[in-house]
């Protein structure tokens, strides 16, 4: 028999109830039945409006399930509405066959086969097979199906041993031959998974797993492992010379800014600082209005990437009593953005105009704390960074854009 949509769905959700209950797991004690409504797959079976044909040829298509004997259909007292469709649980092996499924506990047992060939590959794999083999074992479902909990190991075995600058769309190419799957069905699901491991690893701060948009935190842990959105550049200005491992040297000049490519950035082997002060800068209108002798900036785009911690990671241990400032947005998420940039580089590095003074000078061009702002604050309340301030926002509930100190 070949199935309808409809007939396909029925049997399926039939077989889902079914291998979900204690009789399948024998532990019921007594007898059970299984049952969908009509109306779980014709929204308008019960309305007045439906439209007559089609009534009539989805109950045709149900009349031909009981003539099979996989169904049995009960009539609402006194009417010839069907009121609900049960399951004939003696022919559960032959709807597995008509549908196209396996037996749960075959499923099961083949999944928890799968994931025991992992165990003990000190890896992101045999972390994710532990969880799902205890999960199985509950009998509860795991959290994705074979097939594509296979695809996530490759992929994420391809991003953890990643050596080279990749883009998202050549990873996806080089994974499906197709420059959009990745994005499209499993960037998410990959990076949250990731973000799991990093975290019980306790390779990711609190910052890291908690503050950003969910798509600024899948980029940046992509960029973890060289793997960008697009191609990316570090914006410099300011009075350097950088070396690089073939001995080239590239002058740099204030007021002249420069873009350096990550694969540029690989390639440095010294960056010699002529001034007194490094400043890292939030927003890219900011990078282009400020001035400051003696200062060379550096354009963080938000939360850090890569290339910014490699940079200033090698302008720290090549440059002698330079000091370090970062100035951002006057609110919660300037202040993680500067934290997570202390925490990533292990520098010590001061905060620019962001300070109670600045909030009253420009208090005019006040915004209201956001409930998100308020939980960042308290967060960073609680692990004692930046108190007074932080504090000080919140009681007066305010935050400040950067932009319009330097536009003054």
């Amino acid at each position: 028999m070949k199935l309808s949509s409809n007939q396909k769905k029925i049997l399926e959700k039939l077989i889902q109830k079914y291998e979900g209950s204690k009789t399948y797991a024998e532990l019921n004690r007594v007898s059970q039945n299984f049952y969908v409504k009509p109306s779980e797959f014709f929204k308008n079976y019960y309305s007045d409006f439906a439209d007559v044909d089609e009534v009539g040829d989805f109950e045709n298509e149900l009349k031909e399930l009981q003539t099979e004997n996989v169904v049995d259909i009960k009539l609402k007292k006194n009417s010839d509405v069907i009121d609900k469709i049960y399951l004939n649980i003696s022919k559960v092996d032959l709807i597995r066959k008509m549908i196209g499924v396996k037996e749960k506990k075959e499923i099961q047992s083949e999944e928890i086969s799968f994931f025991k060939r992992h165990l003990g590959q000190k890896d992101f794999s045999e972390w994710y097979s532990k969880q799902e083999i205890e999960k199985l074992r509950g009998g509860k479902k795991s959290r994705y199906s074979l097939e594509e909990t296979k695809i996530i190991f490759d992929i994420v075995d391809k991003i953890m041993n990643n050596k080279d600058e990749l883009l998202e769309r050549e990873l996806s190419i080089l994974l499906f031959k197709n420059s959009k799957t990745f994005e499209n069905k499993y960037r998410s699901k990959v990076c949250r998974l990731l973000y799991e491991y990093l975290k019980v690893a306790d390779k990711v701060d609190d910052f890291d797993n908690g503050i950003h948009s969910d798509t600024e935190k899948e980029h940046l842990l992509l960029e973890r492992y060289g793997i960008y959105q697009n191609p990316a550049y570090v914006y410099i200005n300011g009075d350097f010379s950088i070396k690089y491992s073939d001995d080239k040297v590239i002058e740099a000049k204030s007021g002249f800014p420069i873009a350096l490519s990550m694969s540029l950035i690989k390639e440095v082997k010294k960056i010699s600082v002529n001034a007194k002060n490094i400043i890292t800068v939030e927003n890219l209108t900011t990078f282009h209005r400020i001035e400051r002798e003696n200062t060379v900036f550096i354009y963080t785009g938000g939360y850090s990437g890569r290339g910014v911690r490699d940079i200033l990671k090698n302008i720290n241990s090549e440059n002698l009593n330079l000091q370090f400032y970062h100035f951002g947005d006057l609110d919660p998420d300037g202040f993680c953005i500067l934290q997570n940039l202390i925490d990533s580089t292990g520098i010590s590095i001061n905060s620019l105009y962001m300070d109670i003074k600045t909030m009253i000078k420009y208090r005019t061009y006040k915004k209201t704390l956001t409930e998100r702002d308020k939980s960042l604050a308290e967060n960073l309340i609680e692990r004692g960074c930046f108190v007074d301030i932080l504090n000080y926002m919140i009681k007066e509930n305010i935050k400040i854009e950067q932009e319009i100190i330097t536009m003054e």
